[in-house]
């Protein structure tokens, strides 16, 4: 189904043209924006067709006046040339009478979901409640790990010398750190990471999917106090020490009460949907047969291959 957005922004210039037809009756201090010939349109005009807009794109309209001198010019386009398109018969042709139809039906068809069925939906404390209760994984902060790592920098398609001149540095500066010394001030001594080395080359806290795959991977795998071996990424070899972790927690329900209502109101129209859909194409004796589209094409000679 086409979004009602897209077909605001087809249907737009149609709309307008159907509405700006000669014989309204527009207050006497409305203000001529446009002319077409004899016919007229009025800032009410756009003011009202701006209220049908989505409601950031009314928004925007309402504060921009660039966007709403856009909308008129392309409103008085659209009316100019569809006429020119009635003249040549465009409008008697099948295949286009076909087309707007279909653009029609969905257009149609998206109003009256929004308005006689998703707008209709609501939700309960007790819905709230109860979508908390057995959604808790959505509400829970993630995992975090805090770590800091030491970086000697090489890239992966360098020649095999330069990578091989890296790695041995980083191994020394691992032989270091086994031996007792501390991992913050070769961090800041040795380090290539120019932020973190810094602050000792900490990283502070990140959860999963804010850092490289394979660095990921081993952070979230040690344990508070835990040094790493060599960990290699497409930024060169890294040393990871990991300082904190944090689990996940449930937040509790008046905290994220918002979102839950969100969520919970989001599943309620998409099941209601569905349901409404069901029965409206069991109503109406549907029989779709997919299948065909899928089914080996065969001719006269036999199946094709």
């Amino acid at each position: 189904m086409m979004s009602r957005k897209m077909l605001l922004s087809f249907l737009g210039p149609v709309v307008l043209s159907l509405l700006f037809l000669p014989g309204s009756s527009p207050a006497q201090d409305d203000q001529v924006v446009a002319k077409i010939g004899g016919a007229k349109i009025h800032m009410s005009d756009i003011d009202r067709i701006i209220g049908y807009q989505e409601p950031d794109r009314r928004k925007a309209l309402e504060q921009n006046p660039q966007m709403k001198a856009t909308m008129l010019k392309r409103t008085v386009e659209g009316r100019v040339i569809s006429a020119l398109a009635r003249e040549k018969g465009f409008d008697k042709r099948p295949d286009i009478k076909e087309q707007m139809e279909l653009f029609l039906n969905d257009y149609l068809t998206a109003e009256y979901v929004k308005k006689e069925v998703l707008d209709k939906v609501s939700v309960t404390e007790d819905d709230m409640k109860l979508y908390y209760k057995t959604h808790q994984d959505e509400f829970k902060t993630p995992e975090m790990v805090r770590a800091s790592h030491i970086l000697i920098r090489v890239d992966r398609s360098a020649p095999a010398e330069e990578k091989d001149k890296a790695k041995e540095k980083i191994e020394g500066i691992l032989k270091r750190i086994k031996a007792g010394e501390d991992f913050g001030k070769l961090a800041s001594q040795m380090s290539e990471d120019a932020v973190s080395r810094i602050k000792g080359g900490d990283l502070g806290f990140f959860q999963k999917g804010k850092a490289l795959p394979e660095f990921e991977k081993v952070a979230f795998s040690l344990k508070p106090g835990d040094v790493s071996g060599l960990v290699e990424t497409k930024l060169g070899y890294h040393i990871i020490k990991v300082e904190e972790k944090k689990e996940p927690v449930l937040e509790p329900y008046e905290k994220v009460k918002e979102m839950v209502k969100e969520r919970a109101l989001a599943a309620f129209k998409k099941a209601r949907l569905e349901e409404f859909v069901d029965k409206a194409m069991k109503d109406a004796g549907v029989d779709i047969n997919t299948d065909l589209f899928f089914a080996k094409k065969q001719d006269k000679s036999g199946p094709v291959k």
